[in-house]
């Protein structure tokens, strides 16, 4: 028998042959089980998974106080389930063997799933034996079966007995003496205790000085991964970030590989704040962790969460894959792990104007996999709204918000997470939309109420619908207001990023700075030296010719006078290249320090485009929002059609600056990136219902942004004229772009449609259209040709001068 040491463990598909990892094992994935459920399922059922999972005894995540790990006669029986032996072998045993047996019966019991009262009754007849027989024994045996009655107590409904009881059990420990067992004891004392609860934080924390003073490195990572949970209900998510990578370190000094739950938290902690390629990386390392099949049976739940990431990242494509990843191999039994990508799914295919395939999914979710928990319906019922409300059904996406709204009332606190902020804004847009903004402007604000400090996309999005509701109720000087205040949220990952540059720049010429300093000291401690030796050697030779003078004096007086003479030009040539060698020096040291301006010079030219971009960006988005409100109050068609044109050319133009802005390259675009995302925009802007197909034939080319701007805006009238015009009475067809190079160094655009074609007699030269105008005027600024034909559609043709990347 073995009290507090944990060393040999049992045999299973955990990779650890160690007691310690493999509880820490079942913890930890059970903790992270039991809060990404939130709520969906009870710490007991969340124990059971990980334990099934790596083929461990359940009951090896309670017994550390009287087990090294190893399985005895009667935790066998229990794990194979044959509860009637175990109870048969009791009547064999005396002493601290029946003692031992009469507590792995009762945890058994109070350990099940669910609180059935015929449960709770078998385990009281157990646990009340197993005190009394405990007095006798040793102090060990009544601290364990103390601990197992207050587990009791807790599942019974009898919390204020249950605290009580615990207050007992530490007092005993530290009676004792055992510190291990009172951080025991502190740890499970608060575990009972509801999330955010005030006596949880003080149990963990003082649980945690005493495993980390005897260096128990597996109960350390347990308890502040307690700790973490607690820091993510209060919403201290700056704490949570650090403790997570404290716990990743920990985890890596004792060679613990499951760290993918830490590295999940810190992906999604990222996310919320806005630091995306953070979020992307820390999703790779939590992926990188999955390393058994055991392992991979929760591989959905991160899948998800890099689904999540991409779609926030615009990358839909690949957020729509990574879901589909998730919901491979689903079954009821593992429910738990993939209906998040169901949600996610869902969410995506509304954000991209494909409801009817969102709704479809929800239909075969709901039949298939029928909602069952109370996260699970209310959720449904969002999606059901937003679904409906996309799909123009006004009376059946209320109904559904409502029963959202209804739940959300009675839904734990402690179990909320970012998609409260999200559901209640989209609940307030739809009442905007539907003309009741006073429901709306309420909704608005509880939605506020959820958000927290660390939110950035959150407070981004509550006063954008600000500004809609303001926009919608007159008040526009609120409106612009709340717009610049979302924008402000929205690109403040790109201004820290920005200053985050800024400063490298800073610190890279602070550097070549120094690096050239340090050269130019070098080069005139060497000039020094050179000076000094030519003064030494001239001295030198000055002594010697006056030795020598002294002794021929007599035979050379006539050459005497020549020496002088030669002596003095050789010290005027010297000081003549002194004097050329000093301002040979000046002249390196201003070229010096001019080249250093003018690279400064660059650089804050360079920032200042980016930031025009920005703001031309900004400004372009400003006057798009306003004339797309206004739009809402013209009751001429025409005019309305008109704003909506000057709005798709606008944004035509605003991609460019984004584009600019983002990039490295602050003169020049990419097309085939832009024309994508500009053709893309098209498309959604109207509702085809996915009759007409786009495709595209772009060569990988770079444009200046006085080229990049008039052919985007050709490209713009091209396609808006062929949705509008082309395709009549739902008919089905295809617009096709091509942009190539021609020889001589020109590009060659060609739009093309298989509609109806122009009308026939249509003299192009007498038809006065804006848009055929502006086309030609856009074709002559590129100093190019235009040409347009009717043959079995219309085909436009522009070809100009182009730039090489």
């Amino acid at each position: 028998m073995s009290f507090g040491l944990s060393a040999a463990g049992q045999s299973g598909k955990s990779g650890y042959n160690d007691a310690a990892r493999q509880r820490l094992l079942i913890r930890i994935t059970a903790q992270y089980l039991h809060t990404i459920s939130q709520g969906q399922i009870d710490m007991d059922s969340a124990i059971r998974i990980p334990c099934s999972v790596y083929g461990l005894s359940p009951l090896l995540a309670y017994n550390e106080g009287y087990s090294d790990g190893s399985l005895s006669g009667g935790s066998k029986l229990l794990s194979l389930g044959k509860v009637s032996e175990a109870k048969a072998l009791l009547a064999k045993l005396n002493n601290s063997a029946r003692i031992r047996l009469l507590i792995e019966l009762g945890s058994h019991f109070v350990f099940l799933p669910g609180t059935k009262k015929e449960d709770l009754h078998q385990a009281t007849k157990y646990i009340d034996e197993a005190v009394k027989l405990s007095k006798s024994e040793s102090v060990q045996w009544k601290i364990e079966s103390l601990t197992l009655r207050a587990y009791l107590l807790d599942q019974s409904g009898f919390k204020e007995e249950s605290e009580k009881q615990f207050s007992e059990i530490v007092r005993l420990c530290e009676h004792a003496g055992n510190e291990p067992a009172l951080a025991r004891a502190l740890l499970r004392a608060g575990e009972i205790l509801r999330y955010g609860d005030p006596g949880r934080l003080p149990r963990f924390e003082k649980a945690l000085s005493i495993f980390q003073r005897k260096h128990m490195k597996e109960h350390e990572i347990e308890t502040l991964s307690l700790i973490n949970i607690e820091n993510f209900v209060g919403k201290r998510y700056d704490q949570a970030e650090k403790l997570l990578i404290r716990i990743i370190s920990l985890q890596s000094a004792i060679h613990f590989r499951q760290q993918q739950y830490p590295y999940d938290a810190l992906s999604w902690l990222a996310y919320r704040k806005g630091a995306l390629r953070n979020a992307l990386s820390y999703s790779n390392k939590s992926l990188a962790s999955v390393t058994s099949k055991a392992d991979s049976v929760f591989i959905s739940l991160f899948y998800t969460r890099r689904a999540g990431v991409y779609d926030r990242l615009f990358k839909y494509k690949e957020a729509l894959s990574w879901y589909d990843k998730g919901l491979e191999n689903k079954t009821p039994a593992t429910k738990l792990y993939w209906y998040r990508s169901v949600i996610g799914k869902v969410a995506t295919l509304n954000n991209i104007s494909r409801a009817k395939e969102a709704l479809e999914l929800l239909t075969e979710a709901e039949n298939q996999y029928p909602p069952t928990t109370y996260f699970e319906q209310m959720h449904f019922a969002l999606l059901l709204g937003i679904t409906y409300e996309n799909l123009k059904k006004f009376d059946l996406a209320e109904k559904n918000y409502n029963i959202f709204l209804i739940m959300a009332e009675k839904f734990p606190v402690e179990y909320v997470h970012d998609e409260f902020p999200a559901a209640f804004f989209q609940i307030s847009s739809f009442y905007r939309v539907i003309g009741k903004t006073g429901r709306a402007r309420e909704l608005l604000e509880q939605g506020k109420d959820f958000v927290s400090t660390f939110d950035i996309l959150g407070k981004g999005n509550y006063f954008y619908n600000l500004y809609k509701l303001d926009s919608t109720d007159g008040r526009y000087l609120d409106a612009i207001k709340n717009l610049n205040l979302s924008y402000q949220f929205t690109d403040s990952v790109f201004s820290n990023e920005q200053r985050k540059s800024a400063g490298e720049l800073l610190v890279k010429y602070e550097a070549e700075k120094k690096d050239k300093d340090i050269k130019l000291l070098n080069s005139q401690n060497q000039l020094q030296r050179i000076r000094t030796a030519q003064a030494d050697r001239t001295k030198n030779i000055t002594l010697a010719g006056l030795v020598l003078l002294l002794i021929i004096i007599g035979l050379l007086l006539n050459r005497y006078s020549i020496k002088q003479r030669n002596n003095q030009k050789l010290e005027t040539k010297q000081k003549e290249l002194e004097a050329n060698q000093k301002e040979l020096d000046q002249k390196n040291f201003y070229l010096q320090t001019l080249n250093s301006e003018q690279e400064k010079l660059l650089k804050e030219k360079e920032w200042l485009i980016r930031e025009v971009h920005h703001r031309v960006k900004n400004n372009l988005q400003m006057v798009t929002s306003l004339l797309n409100s206004q739009s809402a109050y013209l009751e001429d068609d025409s005019a309305v059609v008109a704003v909506k044109d000057s709005l798709r050319r606008m944004q035509a133009m605003s991609l460019i600056h984004q584009k600019l802005y983002l990039d490295e390259n602050t003169s020049q675009i990419a097309m085939p990136e832009y024309i994508e995302e500009l053709v893309g925009y098209l498309h959604e802007s109207f509702d085809t219902d996915n009759r007409i197909t786009f495709e595209q034939n772009i060569e990988p080319t770079y444009l200046d942004v006085a080229q990049a701007i008039p052919l985007g805006l050709i490209i713009n009238e091209s396609i808006v004229n062929a949705i509008k015009y082309a395709f009549l009475n739902e008919q089905h067809g295809r617009v096709c772009v091509y942009l190539h190079r021609d020889e001589h160094d020109f590009l060659l655009l060609r739009i093309s449609d298989n509609g109806i074609g122009l009308p026939q007699g249509l003299d192009l030269l007498e038809n006065n259209s804006l848009g055929l105008d502006l086309m030609q005027g856009l074709t002559k600024q590129l100093k190019g040709s235009f040409k347009i034909e009717s043959n079995q559609g219309v085909h436009i043709t522009v070809r100009f001068p182009g730039l090489r990347k």
